[in-house]
């Protein structure tokens, strides 16, 4: 507590002597630091300096605070200046000058290295002993080793043509310093490197070389410069392409995948060929055509062996077996030229398919208001757009699949679940129902299936409350697009929709983005828009029963905010001419961003109806029976199309599983309930585009809303992780989404005590400290599971504590903190 004993003599003193002082020459009566100072440097020495009166713009930037002394009478100007330096260190001064705005000369120079990488409360003290006048600043400064974040697209032009043939994903990068020093990148996926403990400096960012020689690769441009100084004002995309050295070429093979009912190895007339069979060669994939033909070109050495990979996850999930080359699903072939004078490398994949094939049957039909009660989807009768309906093998069954009406207000399934027969049961969804004040004059109805192709329909009549003026389902929603950086453009999207069945007319649209960020206007395509402190509202209408908009707003953020805090993005959308609204449960959109957070395309967010910054993300009020919108975000980051995606969700136990309502989703799908809360989204077909082919195209998400059981008692936790399939690859899993019931005292107790940041977390937490303490975490049954210094600034490693609720224990102070 050195420097507060420092500050507390000044202060005396000036209180004891200025009583009976005569304020005589530059009388003091602030110290403003100059705007463009930064307050963070990987370089340990921080450095101060001053000017009289006006800021001293020549020299400012040979300090890291520049100071401006604030006054008037300027005459001959003398002063003392105290440092508290943050660090248990302090330094004092003279100085003098006659001339404003010039760099005041302190004898000695105040400059001081710091031991340790950690953020410092550096105050600074400036006394005018002529008349005992002073003024005194405190900020805190970040010193040490920095991360980096820099975004890299490597594409490969193998044949070294002008046309980029792929992107390549996990490709190692590498910044080379001045002097020698070489940091790796810790990570490649979908484009995103990250340096750790970098110091400052000029580096130059490369692909290791290494990684280039064992491949064959040479790179042939990359822009822009590759010179990087760290640490980065802006986030920045660098392109690289490569091409294949001397030795390699675009080399091609061909081959049909097919049943081989016989067993005899040849495609027999009579047997099955195989369409959409995932091949792969040296990276590339490509798809069996309808008659199970592949063609695939892939870049490699001629007449060297290559290895031919039929899909290992694929044959699993059809039951097929490979009968030739032993079982394996992988071959070697002679690497061959497309379009040599020898023939292309030829192999076939013949299939064991010896599982008894059900036949496809096809379920559909209408959902519409019955106006007139008679069952019957009369001429004039509305369809009712995007809505659940549910199909059982029968009323008791604990599985069932969920397909959504179109905008003509019909559904469709076809495919052997829930049931082998041909016929299966029938309703909507009941919740659904309760959410928009219908009912149904049935509980369910029965449907005979097809496979001829012409679909017998099992019409779904819904008691709509009248006709005369049909209500419509407004909805929004608040989606990420990219990172969310300092320094940067974000860009946020916005969606809303009306799912019908009446005509909207006029309704209202509202955006609220975060205070310290800034809309770029250009940006806005609808300009119907007035702006009102940090809300955004569109007057809009609409003359048609369905629809759906979006707008990608892009947003300034600026530097010097506190990295790991909660940005709340959030949309409201309100009818405002006669129709009424069928249900509110999908009016409002939210959206977190964590500042700072690098880009994760595939993940899970959660929400509930009063998320915001006073009621903190991943608690619940204990005393209100919540409703959670699940929002889970994919990207198809390959090099191909996905043709189909689905995702795997398991529902906690602490949730009213019969309440699941789905409320949006970027691209038609169904539901697939498997039973004890286990819900598989079905993409089918969607050929979702790479995002190197069309990055905007290359995203989708769905959104979800369920309540939590009313009995959850006090602390209880709800955890949920979502499992995204692109097409037969392995699973990627989203984090852990974490809420806790929590009592608003106990909230605002967390808000109001040591602060940690980010927080939740995933990986590592940043503790506010003011000097290096021992630092205790502990589960809430008290047993110490970390114990270790830290000093400030520093990182905690958390990547080990299992999902939860933990306590932190400093010197004197405790607080809570959640692992994601």
């Amino acid at each position: 507590m050195k420097h507060l004993y420092i500050l507390s003599t000044l202060l005396l003193l000036f209180t004891t002597s200025k009583l009976g002082a005569q304020v005589t020459g530059f009388a003091i009566n602030g110290l403003a630091l100059n705007p463009n100072a930064v307050l963070s440097s990987c370089d340990p020495t921080v450095t101060i300096g001053f000017s009289a009166a006006t800021p001293n713009t020549s020299s400012a930037g040979n300090f890291d605070l520049p100071y401006t002394i604030l006054g008037n009478n300027f005459n001959g100007f003398q002063f003392q200046a105290a440092i508290n330096w943050g660090d248990a260190t302090t330094s004092t001064a003279g100085g003098g000058t006659s001339t404003a705005g010039t760099n005041i000369s302190m004898n000695p120079p105040l400059s001081h290295t710091y031991n340790a990488p950690g953020t410092y409360l550096i105050t600074t003290t400036v006394y005018n002993p002529a008349n005992q006048t002073f003024a005194y600043d405190s900020i805190a400064y970040s010193v040490g080793l920095c991360s980096i974040n820099i975004y890299a697209y490597v594409g490969l032009d193998c044949d070294n043509n002008g046309t980029v043939e792929q992107a390549l994903q996990n490709v190692p990068f590498q910044l080379i310093g001045n002097n020698g020093q070489i940091y790796q990148s810790n990570a490649g996926l979908n484009t995103l490197l990250l340096f750790n403990a970098v110091l400052a400096g000029t580096y130059t960012l490369q692909i290791d070389p290494n990684w280039l020689l064992s491949n064959g690769y040479q790179v042939q441009t990359s822009v822009p410069n590759t010179s990087i100084t760290v640490p980065g004002t802006s986030v920045t995309t660098y392109a690289f392409t490569l091409i294949c050295n001397q030795n390699q070429q675009q080399l091609c093979a061909t081959g049909q995948v097919y049943c081989d009912a016989n067993d005899n190895g040849v495609f027999d007339n009579g047997e099955t060929p195989l369409s959409n069979a995932p091949i792969s060669a040296n990276g590339v994939t490509t798809y069996t055509n309808a008659n199970g033909i592949y063609n695939i070109s892939y870049p490699g050495i001629l007449n060297d062996t290559v290895a031919l990979t039929l899909n290992a996850n694929w044959l699993s999930q059809n039951g097929y077996a490979v009968l030739n080359n032993n079982g394996n699903n992988t071959a070697l072939v002679i690497g061959t030229m497309c379009n040599g004078s020898t023939a292309v490398a030829n192999f076939n994949f013949p299939l064991q398919c010896n599982t008894p094939i059900t036949p496809v049957y096809c379920f559909g039909g209408y959902v519409f208001c019955d106006a007139n009660g008679n069952g019957i989807f009369d001429a004039g009768e509305t369809p009712l757009t995007f809505t659940p309906v549910q199909l059982f093998s029968s009323p008791n069954a604990s599985t069932s699949i969920t397909v959504y009406t179109n905008n003509l207000g019909y559904y469709q399934y076809c495919g052997n679940f829930p049931s082998t027969s041909n016929n299966i049961i029938s309703q909507v969804s009941p919740t659904w129902l309760g959410y928009n004040g219908y009912s149904s004059s049935l509980p369910y109805i029965t449907i005979v299936g097809s496979n001829n192709g012409q679909v017998i329909n099992g019409n779904l009549a819904i008691n709509c409350g009248g006709t005369a003026n049909p209500c419509a389902d407004l909805w929004t929603s608040v989606t990420p697009w990219i990172g969310y950086y300092q320094n940067s453009t974000a860009y946020i999207k916005l969606n809303w929709g009306s799912y019908g069945p009446g005509v909207i007319g006029n309704y209202t649209l509202t955006f609220t983005f975060p205070s310290g960020v800034t809309p770029i206007l250009s940006s806005i395509q609808n300009s119907n828009y007035v702006i009102s402190g940090n809300t955004i509202t569109w007057n809009l209408s609409s003359s048609t029963t369905n629809f759906t908009n979006y707008d990608v707003i892009m947003f300034t953020v600026p530097g010097g905010l506190t990295n790991g805090a909660q940005h709340y993005f959030t949309s409201t959308i309100t009818p405002t001419g006669a129709t009424t609204d069928c249900g509110t449960y999908n009016n409002n959109g939210s959206l977190l961003q964590i500042l700072g957070n690098s880009y994760d395309p595939n993940d899970k967010n959660a929400s509930t109806d009063y998320m915001n910054e006073n009621f903190p993300l991943g608690y619940l009020d204990a005393f209100i029976d919540d409703a959670l919108t699940y929002t889970i975000r994919f990207q198809n980051t390959g090099t191909a199309p996905a043709q189909n995606v689905y995702i795997l969700d398991t529902l906690s136990t602490m949730l009213d599983w019969s309440t699941f309502t789905l409320l949006e989703s970027s691209h038609p799908m169904q539901v697939v309930d498997l039973g004890n809360g286990i819900m598989r989204f079905e993409f089918n077909q969607i050929w979702l585009p790479d995002s190197t082919t069309n990055e905007p195209e290359s995203h989708g998400h769905l959104r979800y809303r369920i309540n939590e059981i009313p009995t959850n008692a006090i602390m209880s936790i709800i955890e949920n992780t979502a499992y995204i399939y692109f097409d037969w690859n392995e699973p990627i899993v989203t984090n852990t989404t974490f809420h806790q019931n929590m009592w608003i005292d106990g909230i605002e107790e967390l808000k109001n005590q040591l602060e940690i940041r980010p927080n939740p977390a995933q990986t590592t937490i940043q503790i506010e400290l003011t000097h290096p303490q021992n630092v205790k975490i502990l589960d809430l049954n008290g047993q110490i599971l970390k114990d270790q210094e830290i000093f400030p600034g520093e990182h905690m490693d958390i990547q080990n504590l299992k999902p939860g609720l933990y306590m932190v224990q400093t010197e004197g102070k405790c607080s809570k903190f959640i692992k994601n």
